[in-house]
C-alpha cells in the first residue's frame, strides 16, 4: 500500500497485520481520486473508519489543507500516527479515537466543518443509511460537500437522505464507490 501521487508519491504506509483493517486498494484509490482530482486542493477532509490513514494521506499528499482521522481501533490509530509521521503531515492531522458517531457528535460540538468526508465502515456493519443521516444533521458538511462510501458490492444504500443526494456510483470487483452531494 502506497501514495499514488503528489508530494509523497510512491511512499509505502505501514498496515496493522491480519484482517482487523481492510485498506482501500491501490486501482479504487486511484478511481476515487479521478473523480475527486478538481475538489481536493485546499479542502477540510474527514476520514471516518481511518484503519491505515491510506485515504487521508492520498488527500493531504495531493493538496488537501487537513484531515481529521477518526478510527476506533487502538492500534490501527497507532498506525495512522505512524503513517503521518513518516509522510510529514503531522501539523495538517487531527486525532478522534472514537466510534464513528460519537466523533460525529464531538466534531459538532467543536463546530468543525468539512468539504469532504471519505466513510470506510467495515462491510459487515449495517450502518451507514444512519450514519448519513448523522452526518447530515450534523451541521459539519460545508455547502456542496462531498460524501463518499465504499461498501461491499452488494450494500444498498439511500439514494437521498433529507437535501443529500447520491450523484454517481462505481463498482470495482467487490467495492462499490458511492459519491453524494449536498445539495
Amino acid at each position: 500500500m502506497r501514495i499514488i501521487a503528489g508530494l509523497c508519491k510512491g511512499k509505502n504506509l505501514k498496515s496493522l497485520k491480519g484482517m482487523n483493517t481492510r485498506p482501500t486498494s491501490d486501482r479504487v484509490k486511484e478511481a476515487v481520486f479521478s473523480v475527486l482530482t478538481n475538489k481536493i486542493v485546499d479542502q477540510k477532509v474527514l476520514d471516518l473508519f481511518g484503519g491505515t490513514g491510506n485515504i487521508g494521506l492520498e488527500a493531504l499528499s495531493r493538496g488537501c489543507s487537513s484531515v481529521v482521522f477518526v478510527e476506533k481501533n487502538i492500534k490501527a490509530m497507532q498506525i495512522i500516527k505512524e503513517n503521518v509521521a513518516d509522510c510529514g503531515f503531522a501539523e495538517k492531522v487531527s486525532y478522534f479515537n472514537l466510534d464513528a458517531f460519537k466523533a460525529v457528535s464531538v466534531l459538532k460540538e467543536n463546530k468543525q466543518s468539512f468539504n469532504l468526508i471519505y466513510l470506510d465502515p467495515p462491510y459487515n456493519l449495517e450502518i451507514l443509511d444512519s450514519l448519513l443521516e448523522t452526518l447530515v444533521k450534523s451541521n459539519i458538511l460545508e455547502p456542496l460537500a462531498i460524501i463518499v462510501v465504499e461498501s461491499s458490492k452488494n450494500t444498498q444504500i439511500a439514494e437521498k437522505i433529507e437535501n443529500l443526494e447520491k450523484v454517481k456510483e462505481n463498482i470495482y470487483g467487490d467495492t462499490k464507490i458511492t459519491y453524494y452531494q449536498l445539495l
